[in-house]
């Protein structure tokens, strides 16, 4: 579950139960409301379908949504290139980076975890794609990212 209050329009997510759309759907956040009526509900999110031709945006409980998890195949699929590979006893790490970003990530393979750099100053340790798009619009760089 995602807070709506840490989203922003144009995040990528995906539903975690069938709400508006069948569960595992990944979708694009079109407006955000954090009403407070329903706390156990967690405010609502409007989505649409990514690659679907409903004509939505339909509502959804922010708890019937949640991050999409970032993976080295994402990174691939977003122009990060593989640039180093080291294996040191116990550790694994890769290290992709986005020539016309400018930006490295790094992938820690036996804790399962990310952090963004930029030049060579570590940003934050990420989980999810839409953290990676938060991150690119801070810097003022396209954040349309394909999953």
């Amino acid at each position: 579950m995602i807070k709506p209050e840490d989203l922003k329009i144009g995040d990528l997510v995906r539903t975690n139960r069938d709400c508006a759309f069948p569960k595992g759907t990944m979708c694009v956040v079109t407006d955000i409301n954090p009403i407070k009526f329903f706390k156990d509900k967690k405010g609502v999110v409007s989505l649409s379908a990514i690659n679907d031709d409903d004509d939505g945006p339909w509502g959804a409980w922010g708890c019937n949504i949640e991050g999409i998890p970032l993976t080295p195949e994402l990174l691939g699929k977003n122009n990060f290139k593989e640039e180093q590979h080291q294996k040191e006893g116990t550790s694994e790490w890769y290290d992709f980076y986005h020539y016309d970003l400018g930006i490295n990530i790094v992938y820690e393979v036996e804790e399962n975890k990310f952090a963004a750099y930029l030049d060579g100053k570590k940003l934050r340790e990420i989980k999810y794609v839409h953290e990676l798009q938060h991150i690119l619009w801070a810097l003022g760089l396209n954040a349309e990212l394909k999953v």
